[in-house]
């Protein structure tokens, strides 16, 4: 059965801005806990 291009941009589309929200949220995580361990607030072993 064959899928019409229109549906394969869209499918194709959802995917590259679900996998970009990802992405930039781990980038903003990571650039948080960066932050917090360079200014001291968190430990590189802070256990609780």
């Amino acid at each position: 059965m064959a899928v019409p291009w229109s549906m394969s941009l869209w499918m194709a589309k959802m995917v590259w801005i679900a996998l970009a929200g990802w992405v930039s949220s781990c980038l903003t995580v990571a650039d948080e806990v960066a932050s917090s361990l360079r200014s001291g607030d968190i430990g590189p072993f802070n256990v609780g």
